[in-house]
């Protein structure tokens, strides 16, 4: 099974070979590893240098600028503001004239580019379009709406307030954190467009979703289950224990309690209900059938290789529509959305959606016990049989 290095290895390995195979990458020129070498640092535990990563890095920017080019995300209205920060400041009256710059979109792919792959790697944009089946037009608005919509960027900026004030290894760990919750939030507003066949622009994405994060945000670990309370507590701990300072662990640590916005923000349309009242209803939903303990086992699952990955990240996607189809099957049944105003009054509603249903929800209590009863570590196979227990009781 591979560790979260060797599978950072595998997809640089996998990038460097599809460069190869096309004629754009010499390895030999470059100082990158072969294959058969690729495959003897994976033996030995180890990764690519400094200056080989500093190498595929600038590869990935070039790779990436030009699907940019190639595409029509530059012409997102949004951009505008990175096309004139480009230039020099006292340049500022000239907007018009930057806006007919011949290479326009060329200067707003290029820092795209930059940004895209300084903050998600080299080998993130790749590895969406094989998933997702997203091009780079939607990689991008994707990226930049989630850095708006869950205000990333204030993250990354009280982490770099750090620098020669907090440990290397807390700061390095603040960031991946965040970079972390980025990738997940890209990824969820890509698959997102593609499953819709809808194309909306930045300004659109922030503002179907941005309230929905700022609710969540406000809310707190008041709106989240106590499991997942607990996950952001933990990962807080950590964080303080590597040397972040313990407010700045708590903030970035807080991010996870947004993991669903895309997901409640769709559910409180459906129903009508305002956001902080349908997201407690659905982390009650998710603690209640174990929605939420699923998916943390699969985030535990070393995945044996990029197939198992793919059928793991699948799965993790059916456990979350499933969480959002049975809590909005709970609220079809209560009288409005006062049934999401406190915990108790969450569980009461889905209390009485699991009444007639007992026999089916017992089962899936069954086997989520009998599983984490074992005491052996999660498995696909684990997996796949507590969600298929999960499934029949809806």
């Amino acid at each position: 099974q591979e560790s979260e290095a060797e599978a950072e290895l595998t997809a640089h390995g996998r990038f460097m070979a599809e460069l190869e195979s096309q004629g754009r990458l010499d390895r030999k020129v470059e100082g990158l590893p072969s294959a058969s070498q690729i495959g003897e640092l994976k033996a030995a535990g180890k990764g690519l240098t400094r200056p080989e990563l500093a190498v595929l890095t600038a590869y990935g920017k070039l790779e990436l600028d030009a699907a940019l080019v190639a595409s029509d995300g530059p012409d997102d209205a949004w951009y505008e503001d990175l096309l004139v920060g480009y230039f020099p400041a006292g340049l500022c009256d000239y907007r018009a004239e930057m806006d007919r710059h011949r290479l326009r979109r060329e200067i707003i792919a290029t820092r795209l580019a930059n940004q895209i792959v300084d903050r998600l790697g080299p080998t993130f944009a790749g590895r969406l379009f094989s998933s997702t089946g997203a091009d780079a037009a939607v990689l991008a608005r994707s990226f930049s709406a989630a850095l708006a919509i869950f205000r990333l960027d204030a993250a990354w900026a009280s982490v770099d307030a750090g620098d020669l004030l907090i440990p290397a290894e807390a700061q390095i760990a603040l960031y991946s954190a965040i970079a972390n919750a980025l990738r997940g939030h890209v990824f969820g507003l890509a698959l997102s467009q593609m499953q819709s066949g809808e194309r909306p622009g930045v300004s659109e994405l922030i503002e179907t979703y941005r309230g929905a994060a700022d609710a969540l945000r406000a809310g707190g670990a008041e709106l989240v289950s106590r499991f997942e309370k607990e996950q952001a507590a933990a990962e807080a701990r950590r964080l303080v224990g590597l040397g972040a300072p313990a407010q700045l662990a708590k903030s970035v640590a807080d991010l996870s309690i947004l993991t669903g916005t895309l997901e409640i923000a769709t559910l409180a349309r459906r129903i009508g209900w305002p956001t902080a009242e349908a997201a407690r209803l659905y982390h009650a939903t998710g603690a209640a059938f174990g929605f939420n303990r699923l998916r943390a086992a699969a985030a535990s699952i070393k995945p044996a290789d990029s197939f198992e990955r793919a059928a793991v990240r699948t799965l993790v996607l059916d456990l979350i529509a499933q969480q959002v189809e049975r809590a909005a099957a709970i609220a079809g049944l209560a009288l409005g959305s006062e049934a999401g105003a406190s915990p108790e009054k969450a569980r009461a509603a889905i209390d009485a959606w699991s009444s007639p249903r007992k026999d089916a929800v017992r089962r899936g209590e069954r086997m989520m016990a009998e599983i984490e009863g074992a005491g052996e570590s999660w498995s696909f196979a684990k997996l796949t049989l507590a969600a298929s227990a999960l499934r029949v009781v809806g």
